[in-house]
């Protein structure tokens, strides 16, 4: 599978570098950016809104289209993502948004924007999901659904914490869970991100790797 893929903390404001690698890589394949609300957002869906003005700071040509996965979105909606430039994952509960994605099969879906070229953005509870597990979830997330299946998308091999503040406590956590599981884990600050291309990691502003 092709790979092109943006792990961020947030979504603004950028790391300069990483906000010009983004926009090159969207606008390199279009202007349409899919966002999936990570639970169904009523009125004027402020987070979407949020996200658009985001985008529109990484370039004023880009478009971002709303989805979630409610039934307000048919199977057949779904199925348009691949036709995009680039999905986003956006943040909220990772277990909840988890649980969500696999009742719509969104893997799959994803599996097929990423063989297609498309490039794929999680942010916060959306780039965890694209690691091995979201067990690393539960220290920012309530396991509401009550989940006990903590695997991840797995487009990536490692790890990743969100909003990574460098205090003691959070490295003694990110240390015991290296030990007890094993995979490398990335940590990032607000602002900051990673790029994964089938030929390299590349790491923007304030990102620890925990080896």
């Amino acid at each position: 599978m092709a790979k092109d893929i943006f792990l961020l903390s947030m979504m603004g404001p950028l790391d300069e570098e990483l906000r010009k690698t983004l926009a090159r890589e969207i606008l390199n394949r279009g202007t349409k950016v899919a966002y999936i609300s990570s639970s169904p957002q009523d009125g004027d869906r402020p987070y979407y809104q949020s996200t658009i003005i985001d985008y529109a700071a990484i370039s004023p040509d880009i478009r971002v289209d709303y989805f979630d996965l409610s039934n307000a979105f048919t199977d057949e909606m779904l199925s348009t993502l691949p036709s995009y430039a680039a999905v986003y994952l956006s943040g909220g509960n990772t277990f909840t948004f988890m649980d969500s994605a696999r009742k719509r099969g969104l893997q799959t879906i994803l599996e097929q924007h990423l063989a297609k070229g498309g490039v794929l953005i999680g942010a916060s509870a959306g780039s965890i999901m694209c690691t091995p597990s979201i067990e690393l979830a539960k220290f920012g997330d309530e396991n509401d659904v009550g989940m006990t299946d903590f695997s991840g998308f797995r487009f990536v091999d490692f790890e990743f914490h969100p909003h990574f503040t460098d205090e003691p406590a959070e490295h003694e956590c990110l240390t015991e869970y290296k030990r007890t599981y094993g995979r490398d884990i990335y940590a990032c600050k607000d602002g900051a991100g990673l790029h994964i291309s089938d030929s390299r990691i590349e790491a923007f502003g304030g990102v620890s790797k925990y080896t």
